[in-house]
């Protein structure tokens, strides 16, 4: 491909996708593998992710580079085992992208742009220093494999760059919102999202949702879900059972945002009922986006048992779950919530909105046996945005959720086996599907563990 293309737009918009291109195989191991993340790692969800493909593929003995977003002023963030020479970063804030980083949510947990917003000079510029950071990252190592996170517009412009490497790209979920609320950039995003070799899917009905938005045949998709670390995310060493506490805690995590629900879960807390002889507690670890974080504390402002601890890091994260009772999920709109996957593995108990495609991959008997409750979803207008009339109703099924998780919490004595019922989804279990996915499309194995 030439390096000097001008119009990377109309590159993209014209890609034409060949059906009998010819793919380099037959490489040899060790692989090299590089990554793509138009955002900061360990700031969101896709970001986690990345830092654990990263590691575990490390500990296989793969040769890695790394492609990211980060904000002008900030140092190289540590994405192990790599050196700080193997990470290439897009600036923000500078020519010639001088605007903040862009997020895959509307509201990110940093200073961010809403791809809605862009206009052609804004696209012309992204597209201009994610393809100078795509070259400085081939210089001196041809990949084997690129990961691409999302299904957006890093990942068609690496298809352009690389017409001959195999791309797998793993959808969080974000993609699809982002089509419905920045359509003017679909022309420049399917076309070569259509020609990756493969799209790693959260769970079935995700896969359904990117055949249908995409077009993306249904053998170039695998469900191999997200996990989380198993190291970090674990029952206590030694958990004083629930009935024998005087407070009982909830705990949040993520954005605090409106999409994610927060403010009716405060509104909620107003209406839990504690069980007998206990207090009850609610943590929200996350940080704010675009101001909404200072109108939700002075909501909460009032009620002395709702405590902000900003963001966390993944080792404080997993202190707070481990000692935590009930794990509360309201949001409107997830990919497959990590998070909820990392309270389960530290034997929370779990309320959560009803979640299009938590059926698919969430263990049934944790549902039967009421460990994980599910709150019905108001109506949506749009992605995220609940229609106001359902609230009220929404609050009360959420507060009345809580407090028979912390009652059940509050008469229970040891633990419940919720963790060993979602093993599974450690990292490791879904770095051994991506693993078997890297080596069929380098031509060194010819299965893939699904």
């Amino acid at each position: 491909m030439n390096d000097k293309i001008h119009n990377l737009s109309q590159a993209l918009s014209g890609f034409q996708t060949d059906d009998g291109r010819h793919v380099k195989k037959n490489r040899q191991q060790p692989l090299k593998v590089l990554h793509l993340l138009s955002q900061q790692p360990a700031k969101t969800g896709s970001g986690v992710y990345l830092l654990a493909m990263t590691n575990l593929a490390g500990k296989a003995g793969y040769q890695q580079r790394v492609v990211i977003g980060l904000p002008g002023d900030s140092p190289l963030p540590e994405v192990q085992p790599l050196e700080k020479n193997s990470l290439f970063a897009v600036r923000f804030d500078q020519p010639p992208v001088p605007f903040c980083i862009p997020g895959m949510s509307d509201i990110m947990p940093y200073p961010s742009t809403r791809f809605s917003t862009f206009t052609d000079t804004m696209r012309e510029g992204y597209f201009q220093a994610f393809w100078e950071a795509l070259n400085a990252a081939a210089d001196g190592f041809e990949p084997d494999i690129i990961h691409s996170h999302h299904l957006w517009l890093l990942t068609a412009l690496a298809r352009i760059r690389f017409p001959d490497t195999p791309i797998c790209v793993s959808s969080h979920g974000t993609e699809l919102r982002q089509l419905k609320n920045a359509p003017q950039l679909a022309p420049f995003v399917l076309p070569g999202c259509r020609a990756v070799d493969r799209v790693f899917a959260l769970h079935e009905e995700n896969k359904q949702q990117i055949m249908a938005a995409y077009g993306i045949p249904e053998s170039r998709i695998q469900v191999t879900g997200a996990g989380f670390r198993s190291d970090l995310f674990r029952p206590a060493d030694a958990c004083i059972p629930a009935a024998e506490k005087d407070t009982l805690t909830i705990v949040y995590a993520g954005k605090i945002s409106a999409p994610k629900g927060v403010p009716w879960l405060i509104e909620a807390m107003r209406r839990i009922q504690a069980p007998e002889g206990k207090t009850v507690r609610l943590l929200l670890a996350g940080a704010a986006g675009e101001g909404s974080g200072e109108e939700i504390g002075r909501q909460a402002a009032d009620l002395e048992n709702v405590m902000f601890l900003g963001a966390l890091s993944q080792e404080e994260l997993s202190k707070i779950l481990g000692e935590a009772d009930v794990f509360v999920l309201p949001s409107f709109f997830e990919g497959l919530p990590l998070v909820l996957v990392e309270s389960l593995a530290c034997e929370c108990r779990v309320v959560t909105t009803d979640l299009p495609g938590l059926d698919t991959w969430m263990p049934e008997d944790l549902c039967a046996e009421r460990l994980v409750e599910k709150v019905p979803l108001p109506r949506l207008m749009g992605p995220d945005t609940p229609v106001p009339e359902d609230l009220p109703g929404f609050v009360d099924n959420l507060a009345n959720a809580l407090t028979r998780q912390l009652e059940a919490a509050a008469t229970c004595r040891g633990e419940t086996g919720i963790s060993c019922r979602v093993a599974g989804f450690s990292w490791e279990g879904v770095f051994e599907r991506i693993q078997a996915a890297y080596l069929e499309l380098a031509g060194l194995s010819k299965t893939v563990n699904g």
